[in-house]
This record gives C-alpha cells, structure tokens and sequence, in this order.
C-alpha cells in the first residue's frame, strides 16, 4: 500500500497546487474524489493502479469512512506533496 500511495503522491505533484489537484481528478464535479475518479483520470487500463487497492488507500485516508475523499482529506493526505 506504501508503493501506491507514493506512486500516487509523485503524480499528484505534477499539479501547481492542491485545489487544481483535486478540482482535476474530480472529474464528475461530484465534490469527491472516488476510486473512479482516479482511474478515470489516469486512465482505466492503468496496470499502474489496482480497484481494490486504491479502495483500500481511500477508505484508509477518508474521515468520513464512505470510501471518498473531500477536499479536507485531499489536501491533508497530498497537500505536502503537492506544495
């Protein structure tokens, strides 16, 4: 899980800042950031990145325990890697 997290971590960092992070991967503009939302953005055949894994990665990160992240949790995970 550490591998996916920084995996996840060095492609946040292309981003210039945390709100464009988030405002890109939430791409249905649902306010959440999703599983699918990250797959989608990096694409659904990424070998790089498995479902059932990045559940796991978001329940873990997610206050709330509904298996998506709000931009508090967002920036609070990724925010040092993005700055």
């Amino acid at each position: 899980m550490k591998k996916l997290e920084k995996k996840l971590k060095d492609r946040f960092s292309s981003f210039d800042s945390v709100r464009k992070a988030f405002l890109g991967l939430d791409t249905d503009y649902d306010g959440f950031i999703t599983v699918e939302d990250i797959l989608r953005y990096f694409g659904q055949d990424s070998k790089e990145f498995n479902f059932n894994d990045l559940k796991k990665l978001i329940m873990d990160k997610d206050s709330t325990g509904k298996g998506r992240l709000g931009y508090a949790d967002f920036s609070k995970w990724v925010g040092n890697s993005i700055h």
